[in-house]
């Protein structure tokens, strides 16, 4: 007897193999699969080694020129009457723009119109009233010097008469000499000698009267030479006042058309790159109407970059821009580079002063992007951005490996500890 649980004829059931033995199935291509899978695991590992992964932040902007775009506005409130220019005309420094009235018309007219009428008439009186005075001038000094003439051939006349006076007294002197001498003889008597000094004493009486008109006629040629050293003042005084006059009349309808009408013209060279206002629409003062490009000026990208992607951004790098005007699904994007950061972030404020956006919920940091090319290839052609546009950037902040990417979390883990 055995010492055995089960009986022989047990053990030797279980012992016959019903299916063979087990052989294991090798497929000839199974050294394929596992070349395929080292090789993708190596490629994957390789991909996360060296492949790298730019970090990119989304902003917003708009196109704008480097020398800033000029606006025009009248000072006026009034209705556009004419514009006289087309947009992207080049414009020289003072080309007329456009035309605005402010021209308020009643049951006589046109006010403004009609004060100018009154003023350009007060006007033509006054060049008449200029001009008649270089005549009056003439004709006074003419009158003057005639007069002059007249007295100066007086002080002759009586120069001439007091050479035959004087001659007269001293013929009288010594006649009366004579007489005496032939009195005290008692060849003459007293009442010769009395007629005698009658006679002597007339003459000197009437030497004595062409001295006195000497003294007259030189006193009214002193007068006379006067008034003609002060003749041309004279004028000139009343000439400047009536040119006084005249400026105030034109100052009056300089102030008139102002008002009635005024002229926009260009400050400078530039192109036009936007009419504001059409014929017959009515302006304020102080509204822009004509949007103006500097000629020969560069557009460049302004972008308004939050505070969290700031860090990274600097003059140079890499900025993808796609403006909306030209989807990118269809002409591609297009490439700048940062030319400028502003230093201190703008308030809200200040961001909507310069976007004319509103809501703005935090302060922005200003980011100048300068452009690859100033147009866009769109249909076969080469399309000129515009002043304005808007546009999406992606400003490429920061470029790691993906490795570093992925262990990202044990580096921050480590460094947290270490700390």
């Amino acid at each position: 007897m055995t010492d055995s649980l089960f009986r022989q004829e047990a053990l030797d059931a279980t012992s016959h193999k019903l299916m063979g033995t087990v052989s294991l199935y090798s497929p000839p291509w199974r050294w394929l699969m596992i070349a395929v899978a080292t090789a993708t695991t190596l490629a994957v590992v390789a991909f996360l080694v060296f492949g790298t992964y730019t970090k990119r932040e989304r902003v917003a902007g708009q196109l704008l020129p480097a020398k800033g775009l000029l606006t025009v506005a009248p000072p006026l409130m009034g209705t556009v009457t004419d514009t006289r220019v087309r947009e992207g005309q080049i414009v020289a420094a003072g080309a007329e723009l456009m035309a605005v009235s402010a021209e308020v018309a009643t049951e006589l007219g046109g006010t403004r119109e009609r004060v100018g009428e009154q003023l350009r008439l007060q006007r033509t009186r006054l060049e008449a009233d200029l001009a008649s005075q270089s005549q009056l001038s003439d004709e006074a000094n003419r009158g003057l010097r005639a007069r002059a003439a007249a007295l100066n051939d007086q002080l002759a006349q009586i120069a001439l008469l007091k050479t035959q006076r004087t001659r007269q007294t001293e013929l009288a002197l010594r006649q009366l000499g004579k007489l005496q001498s032939m009195r005290e003889q008692g060849y003459a008597s007293n009442s010769q000698v009395e007629q005698q000094e009658a006679a002597l004493l007339d003459a000197q009486a009437r030497l004595q009267d062409l001295a006195r008109q000497r003294l007259d006629v030189e006193q009214q040629l002193d007068q006379l030479r006067q008034q003609l050293r002060e003749l041309p003042l004279n004028t000139r005084n009343q000439q400047n006042d009536i040119e006084r006059k005249l400026a105030d009349v034109d100052q009056s309808i300089a102030e008139n058309e102002a008002r009635r009408a005024v002229i926009l013209r260009a400050p400078q060279a530039s192109v036009v790159a936007a009419l504001l206002a059409k014929p017959g629409q009515v302006v304020n003062a102080g509204q822009s109407v004509v949007s103006l490009l500097p000629q020969g000026a560069q557009l460049e990208a302004q972008l308004m970059v939050p505070s969290r992607a700031i860090g990274f951004v600097r003059p140079g790098a890499r900025v993808v821009l796609r403006y909306q005007a030209y989807p990118f699904q269809k002409f591609g994007q297009q490439f700048g580079r940062v030319a400028e950061v502003s230093r201190t972030a703008l308030s809200p404020q200040e961001v909507a002063n310069l976007t004319g956006q509103n809501n703005v919920p935090e302060q922005l940091y200003r980011v100048v992007v300068a452009l690859d090319r100033q147009d866009i290839l769109a249909y076969g052609k080469r399309e000129a951005l515009r002043p304005g546009m808007a546009l999406e950037a992606d400003v490429l902040i920061d470029k790691r490996r993906l490795i570093e990417w992925v262990l990202e979390p044990l580096y921050a883990l480590g460094r947290r500890s270490s700390a």
